[in-house]
């Protein structure tokens, strides 16, 4: 809409009026000044009124000076006519094109219809003409024209944030790429160093817990390798679909725990199993990735140390039973505020001290992998007292030997 010079002065009731900007575009001086006086009684705006007597007049002053909130346009009109004009105005204005009401004394069905198509709002006839329509209709017309524009910005910012996104997405999917390049060489160097540690140590220095100390570092760099090339693919085409296989959770999670002894003066590691058959039809990797992270927070978010509890049982027997896991800790819990939103990205707890390093994606990663094997990852906890999540998984022992989708079941 353009400039508005005037300021607001009271309508009815004592309200502040509009003020708004118009144009008359008539050769008729007699019907310049009707429509002057109709809008002088406008109670609701305030109308700057300007006038011109013919199109080449109009199209001269919209040149040089800010275009009006509306035009009222008589058809007919010395040299070009009324509908040229608008045709002119739309392809110079685009967007910004002020709201038209075409104004004529004679005229017919395919001169509204010509009028409408080239972007006028209304087509009034001079005949019968009435003040309160003139200005209802105007004032529909800009009110029409204010929401196009409001759409046409909204379309705009819209188109700005799509374009903006994809731009940090390649510059992430970069950045990605790089990080995980310079990652893997390092690994790879751990990897080397490590085998040929392990094949040059003497035979009278191989004691069970050196060997048990060099797999697990041979078995962390190739999980973090296995993890990099994961988090890359991820970045380049979406998360890749399950490979099932049958899995062990009990060995899994003892492997798991097994893991965690340097740590045990500070958090000893209790497990509790109740059942013998803990085989499933499930992504080993990714179940991998869930355990790591559970315990791992089990570990980090007890600062203080304390026992951490690990509960591995059997729901229900047989090829569509269920697994259940759970693992608690007792340290800082989750602030109740908190826990709605534990399993999204890039949330942590509002209690969570800076030192304590973490990123806040992987109990949503957690969550994801679980949900993609037609389980439920939940938690319960209380700030100050600890948290214990939980895992269910069904067996998926109906399922093929390898699938690559994952299947959704209900206990």
């Amino acid at each position: 809409m353009g400039t508005n010079t005037a300021a607001p002065k009271p309508g009815a009731g004592g309200a502040p009026r509009m003020s708004l900007r118009v144009l008359l575009v008539d050769d008729s001086l007699a019907d310049q000044r009707a429509l002057r006086r109709a809008l002088e009684k406008d109670p609701e705006t305030q109308w700057e009124v300007e006038q011109a007597s013919s199109a080449e007049e109009a199209l001269e002053r919209l040149r040089h000076a800010p275009l009006p909130d509306a035009l009222v346009l008589d058809f007919h009109l010395p040299g070009m006519d009324g509908v040229t004009l608008l045709r002119t105005l739309r392809e110079r204005c685009g967007v910004r094109m002020p709201a038209v009401i075409v104004f004529t004394g004679s005229g017919s069905e395919r001169v509204a219809v010509e009028a409408m198509k080239s972007g006028a709002h209304d087509y009034l006839l001079k005949e019968g003409f009435s003040p309160e329509r003139l200005r209802h209709s105007l004032h529909n017309a800009v009110e029409a024209m204010r929401m196009v524009r409001e759409l046409e910005e909204r379309r705009a910012q819209a188109e700005r944030a799509e374009r903006a996104a994809r731009e940090a997405l390649a510059v992430r999917d970069e950045f990605f790429a790089i990080a995980t390049h310079d990652l893997k060489g390092p690994l790879q160097s751990i990897l080397l160093s490590t085998q040929l540690l392990r094949r040059q140590l003497p035979v009278d220095a191989r004691s069970p817990g050196v060997e048990s100390r060099l797999e697990q570092i041979l078995r962390g760099a190739q999980r973090m390798g296995d993890l990099i090339d994961h988090f890359l693919a991820v970045t380049r085409g979406g998360e890749r679909p399950l490979i099932r296989s049958l899995v062990d959770l009990f060995a899994l999670l003892r492997t798991k725990v097994r893991e965690l002894g340097p740590l045990a003066s500070s958090h000893p590691v209790q497990m509790h199993i109740d059942g013998t058959d803990f085989l499933g039809q499930w992504d080993e990797a990714s179940l991998e990735r869930v355990l790591d992270n559970l315990l791992s927070n089990a570990v980090k978010y007890s600062p203080g140390g304390g026992t951490i509890h690990v509960w591995l049982s059997e729901e229900s027997a047989g090829p569509e039973g269920w697994i259940r896991l759970c693992v608690e800790d007792q340290g800082l819990g989750i602030p109740k505020a908190d826990l709605p939103h534990i399993f999204e990205r890039f949330h942590r707890g509002g209690n969570v001290d800076a030192a304590i390093a973490g990123s806040g994606v992987g109990l949503a990663s957690a969550h994801r992998l679980v949900a993609m094997h037609g389980g439920t990852l939940s938690v319960k906890s209380e700030e100050g007292k600890g948290s214990a999540f939980t895992v269910r998984l069904p067996r998926g022992l109906g399922l093929p030997e390898l699938e690559a989708a994952p299947r959704v079941q209900s206990p």
